[in-house]
């Protein structure tokens, strides 16, 4: 087995004894500086990529800064067509409802007459059907008169039927 120094540690390892005190590892050689290697150069089509892939980012923001806009222009322009008309609605809704509210008032000056009408008109429907009902009184009357009329007659004539047997026989004039 081959022992090694403590002088011929790996540069970038700490010697063994400073690893087992625990204290901060030293530099084994002061005079070997460890220089980080350098990036390599990138090629023309690493450079090409990355300028195509900024234009097109940027193209995709324009486009979406132009698709935002014209969004905002039609949403605007129907807003305003929107709102035009929603104006006229109003405008024709408060000429309706001062139309209404003056019909309104002029049913409320005139609903005694209204009442007055239908009075009048419940009066001619009783009145009617009075009418009726006297005619009726009077039909069954007149009939009960002329049933009693009819008795009255059938009477007499049997009284006269009588008086006529008697004298068919006998002629008090002869």
């Amino acid at each position: 087995m081959a022992r090694s120094s403590p002088t011929k540690a790996a540069p970038n390892h700490p010697p063994p004894s400073a690893i087992a005190s625990g204290s901060k590892p030293l530099p084994a050689d002061p005079q070997v500086t460890v220089t980080p290697a350098q990036r390599p150069g990138t090629s023309g089509t690493e450079a090409a990529l990355k300028i195509t892939t900024r234009r097109a980012s940027e193209r995709l923001r324009q486009a979406e800064r132009a698709e935002r806009a014209y969004k905002a222009r039609k949403r605007s322009a129907a807003a305003r067509a929107n709102l035009a008309s929603s104006k006229d609605n109003f405008r024709l809704a408060k000429e309706h409802f001062g139309l209404g509210v003056k019909l309104m008032l002029a049913v409320v000056k005139s609903a005694p007459y209204v009442l007055r009408e239908k009075q009048e008109a419940r009066r001619v429907r009783r009145d009617e059907v009075k009418r009726k009902k006297v005619e009726e009184k009077r039909r069954r009357l007149d009939e009960k008169i002329a049933a009693v009329a009819a008795a009255a007659e059938e009477k007499k004539e049997k009284e006269r039927g009588g008086e006529e047997e008697e004298s068919d026989g006998t002629d008090e004039r002869e």
